[in-house]
């Protein structure tokens, strides 16, 4: 093997460069950045009830978190915040951008959206947890949605990851 090796270290070096250039230039200059915008939003009790939560209270709570995700990704609801942002963007292409997670075992759910531009993402966002919030009090009216985290403006892209692109195409380039 180390013969081997040996006789063809300048083809497995250069191939390996060659990978890793053109995987810089494709992560640099053709794949565009995508940017995210996440919110985090919990889910209680209306505030003018006095009693304290109980382990059926929370669990119940819990399992709202699975409608209300479920809810967000409408395209009634997706279609009002288009509206509201002013924004030439299709339903479609939001609900594939978009993405709901609840957090296990609590009474929190994140949204997130991706988007090429970070502005779409934090106004598209924000106009989303806004119908949502809207939406959440038709539905159980004796419910309490709050965002418990705001939406930022996303500085940094989330992808491509141009340095794993990199190490991963030199790393198969070496393969013989």
């Amino acid at each position: 093997i180390f013969n081997s090796l040996k006789k063809r270290w300048i083809m497995i070096v250069s191939l390996t460069l060659i990978a890793a250039i053109i995987s810089a230039a494709i992560s640099f200059f053709v794949i565009k950045p995508k940017y995210e915008a996440t919110t985090k939003i919990f889910i209680g009790k209306d505030e003018t009830e006095s009693s304290a939560y109980s382990q059926s209270d929370v669990s119940m709570l819990q399992n709202l978190l699975k409608t209300y995700s479920e809810v967000i990704k409408t395209k009634d609801l997706t279609e009002n915040a288009i509206d509201d942002s002013n924004l030439d963007l299709e339903v479609n292409e939001v609900l594939a951008n978009l993405s709901v997670t609840s957090i296990a075992s609590t009474q929190i759910m994140t949204i997130s959206y991706q988007s090429q531009d970070p502005q779409e993402a934090k106004i598209i966002l924000e106009k989303i947890t806004s119908s949502f919030i809207e939406k959440s009090k038709e539905l159980i009216p004796n419910g309490n949605v709050k965002v418990i985290e705001t939406v930022e403006y996303p500085e940094n892209p989330v992808s491509p990851n141009k340095k794993m692109n990199i190490a991963i195409a030199g790393i198969l380039a070496m393969k013989p």
